[in-house]
Parts: C-alpha cells; structure tokens; sequence
C-alpha cells in the first residue's frame, strides 16, 4: 500500500531509526519500522491479518474508521486507510502510548 505519514516527525522516525529510538525506544522504534515496512508491502488491510504478532484491528467509538497495530505491550500505531481509484493509501497518524493508561 502506498504510504504517507501525518507528520514529519512520524516520517523521520521511519527513515532515521535514532530518532525513533530517541522518541519511544529501542523496542518499539524496531517494531515501528517494521510495521511501516509491512503496511508498504501488503496489498490491502485485510492482508494484515496474516501477521498475528502486530494485532492489526479496526478501533471503536471516536477513534471508528482508524486501524492499529500493536508495537509494544502498551504502544500502538494508529492508522488510516483510503482507497481511491483503485489506489490503496494508508497514513500513519501517530504511535500512541496513552491508550492503556488508566
């Protein structure tokens, strides 16, 4: 699928690991390029339910028409698709590390 990201720091992160590594961690800044990689590589998001060790689901409530990824025991990558003419898109919105604080 063809990639864009919501910010420039998200786009940085995946092209420079140091600073992803400086902004979540060396675990979840692997595990983010990595999911990155594999959004890029399927063809459409159904295809991501192959890879069990993401958790690729559709969110609920206010967040209804995004997706997520897990990249850690509390991290997760929140992302929108949008298919056009054919055109598969997604846009990495934001690595969340807030959802499962309570």
């Amino acid at each position: 699928m063809y990639t864009i990201f919501k910010t420039s720091k998200l786009e940085k992160c995946y092209r420079k690991p140091r600073k992803a590594e400086a902004a979540w961690g060396k675990a979840v800044a692997q595990k983010y390029i990595q999911a990155v990689n594999l959004l890029r590589a399927v063809d459409r998001p159904s295809d991501l339910r192959g890879f069990r060790l993401f958790n690729y689901h559709q969110l609920k409530a206010d967040r209804k028409g995004q997706c997520a990824l897990k990249l850690g025991e509390r991290v997760r990558l929140i992302f929108t698709v949008c298919e056009k003419q054919g055109l598969v898109t997604v846009r990495i919105e934001e690595v969340n590390t807030t959802h499962y604080d309570h």
